[in-house]
Parts: C-alpha cells; sequence; structure tokens
C-alpha cells in the first residue's frame, strides 16, 4: 500500500523510522526544493540513488562539491558515460578514479548528508511506492541502520547552530597552534583536511576540495581549534584591508541629520578627486580582471608550495616538482611562464621568492 502526504504533518524521521520498523521495501520520494529518494530493502537503506529520475544524480553532486577529481577526470568519465551504458559508479571503480572501500564510504555520507538536509525540511510532499521484493534497478546497494541514521542527523541538527557562530565565515583561515598532531594520529581525511589548514587555506576552500561533507570538515576543524591544535584567524576588516592594499580612498559616513553637511561636503571632495585624476591621468591603466587573475595565480602558488612543504617536509624545488606531486594543475604552470614569472628557491635561508 502506498504512503504519502505533506512533510508538514508527518516529517522525514517519522516516515523513515515507520519504514524501517516496518522492514518495507520500496521507493521513498521527497517533492521539495531539492527532490530527494531513500530506497528500502526489508527495512534498510540500500541507496539514495534513483537511475529513473531527471534529476542531478547526488553521487555527481557530492563528487563535484567536495573536490573529488580535477576538471580532466571529469571530462574523461563524461567521455565514457556518453559512450557506455555504464553507471557513474561503475565508470569510476573501472578507470581507477575510486575502489570499491571508497564507494561505499561516499554512498553512506551521501545518504547521512540528505537524511541531515532532509530532516531540516518541514514543507513539500512524500511519497513512498512500495515493492513486494528487492527494489529493482538498484546500482551499488549497501546497508544503513535507520535509526543510527537518524541519530547521527540529530546530532548534526544540535551541533550545525554552534558550528556556525564558532566558523561564521568561509574566509577564516587557520595556523599551527600550541599542541601537534602527528598524521598517525588522524585519519585519512583529517590528515587532508590538516594539510589545507596548515597550508593557509579558507575554510571555504577546504570544504570545496576536503573529500567529506562539509559539516564533516567543520566538525573537524572546530574540535582541532578548541583543542589547541590550531588557531583561527578570522577575515580583517576594510580597514585592514584597505591599509593592506595601499591603494583604495576609505571615507566612513555617519547617519543622521548633523552629518549632512559632512557627507555633502565628502561627496564634493570625492568627486573633485575624480574629476582631477581622470583629466590628469586619461589612460585607464591596466584591466581590474587581469590584476585580479595575477593575485589569484600568485595566491594559488604559494598556496601548492606551503601544502608541498607540509606534505614532504621541505619547499618544494621548481614548480614542475609541485604539478608532479599535484598541488598545482599544469595550466597554472603554463600561465607563469606567459607571465615570465620566476620560482626561485635558497635553500639555506628556507625561503622561496616569486614573481617577475
Amino acid at each position: 500500500m502506498a504512503l504519502e502526504g505533506q512533510l508538514s504533518d508527518f516529517n522525514l524521521a517519522e516516515i523513515l523510522q515507520l519504514l524501517g520498523s516496518q522492514q518495507k521495501s520500496g521507493f521513498l520520494n521527497l517533492e521539495t526544493n531539492r527532490n530527494m529518494v531513500f530506497i528500502f530493502d526489508k527495512g534498510v537503506l540500500i541507496s539514495t540513488r534513483d537511475r529513473r529520475s531527471r534529476s542531478r544524480d547526488p553521487l555527481e553532486s557530492y563528487l563535484r562539491a567536495y573536490g573529488f577529481f580535477n576538471e580532466q577526470q571529469w571530462k574523461h568519465v563524461e567521455y565514457v558515460g556518453k559512450n557506455s551504458s555504464l553507471d557513474l559508479t561503475e565508470i569510476l571503480i573501472s578507470e581507477g578514479l575510486m575502489d570499491n572501500v571508497e564507494m561505499d564510504q561516499v554512498l553512506k555520507s551521501i545518504a547521512q548528508e540528505m537524511t541531515h538536509a532532509g530532516m531540516k525540511m518541514c514543507r513539500g510532499h512524500y511519497h513512498f511506492s512500495p515493492t513486494k521484493d528487492s527494489p529493482p534497478g538498484v546500482k551499488w546497494r549497501y546497508s544503513l541502520d535507520v535509526q543510527g541514521l537518524l541519530m547521527e542527523a540529530a546530532r548534526r541538527l544540535d551541533e550545525e547552530g554552534m558550528l556556525k557562530d564558532y566558523l561564521p565565515s568561509q574566509a577564516i583561515t587557520f595556523k599551527q597552534g600550541n599542541r601537534v598532531l602527528v598524521p598517525e594520529e588522524l585519519s585519512e581525511t583529517g590528515q587532508r583536511i590538516m594539510e589545507m589548514a596548515l597550508a593557509g587555506l579558507p575554510l571555504g576552500r577546504i570544504i570545496r576540495q576536503g573529500k567529506t561533507e562539509s559539516f564533516v570538515a567543520r566538525d573537524l576543524l572546530k574540535t582541532w581549534c578548541e583543542e589547541g591544535v590550531l588557531e583561527k584567524t578570522n577575515p580583517g576588516s576594510d580597514d585592514e584591508e584597505s591599509e593592506n592594499k595601499g591603494s583604495r580612498f576609505k571615507l566612513k559616513l555617519k547617519s543622521g541629520l548633523r552629518s549632512l553637511p559632512v557627507t555633502m561636503l565628502a561627496v564634493l571632495v570625492i568627486g573633485t578627486l575624480g574629476w582631477l585624476r581622470w583629466t590628469a591621468s586619461p589612460d585607464p591603466g591596466p584591466d581590474p580582471g587581469e590584476t585580479l587573475r595575477r593575485d589569484q595565480i600568485r595566491s594559488e602558488v604559494v598556496t601548492a608550495a606551503r601544502l608541498y612543504r607540509y606534505q614532504k617536509g621541505e619547499w618544494p624545488a621548481s614548480l614542475g616538482e609541485m604539478v608532479r606531486s599535484g598541488q598545482l594543475t599544469p595550466s597554472i604552470m603554463v600561465t607563469v611562464d606567459d607571465l615570465g614569472w620566476q620560482y626561485n628557491l635558497n635553500r639555506k635561508q628556507d625561503k622561496f621568492t616569486f614573481g617577475s
């Protein structure tokens, strides 16, 4: 017998508990601003991927969101997919991009993340289509107990607010604290997150390249900060950014009638300065987009060098060394060559210089 209704009357946690306790088999579809499917076999969750759906594959969305593969690898996956009838799981395994253990863990992580997101939904429609036997057409089955899934989702809901308060900006960076954790004390995921944190990457980039759920990455970083392993550095204020760049004119204006004369004077001063600058310097100067791109390239190389040093214990000898080790993409090195920039390592002083 089919089961359907509104999430405002029957939430996801209650639905999952019902299907688990009654050992149901079939497809549970949530139709909200983000469509989801949960596939059950005798009360056990076995997949969150419905190949019949026209929505984007949650496996692909997860892998892209958390930086599992580079652009070239994705192009290869797309090529194989267009020229075969293989499922994405089969392509990734056959092409050596993931092994069985990694695939199983990723698919279970997707289920956990979807459950976490689904438990926050209070609007939308649900529909459960039962099957007499094991649901057909499922690629890469696993087994997840509903109660464990819900308990972890509930924990994440409780702690999510604290994580947002502790790490309110994706521009936050980290540095080594008083306590040091050796790599052997960390899981593979922990090692990867720690490497990026000590390399100076901002929180947003750590999440996008962490190869794990956003909650997991943020939870690890918060724990390490509280334990003294890392120290977080909040992004600077506008004043600090202005002083660092040294070329931005900044004027703070207060609201209110008493500040009106000052405001008008400020507007006149800014307008006069702008006119003088235009008349004195008709050359518009370099393209702002080009300047931004150069800053980005410089940041990419410096970050890659820091990450290399953390992993290898020494600065890289060249840009090519960073490319071979995977910290830097070949396209960045080509751009650096076009710009005429040089990377020079000074082993005696244990530092490097980079630029024109």
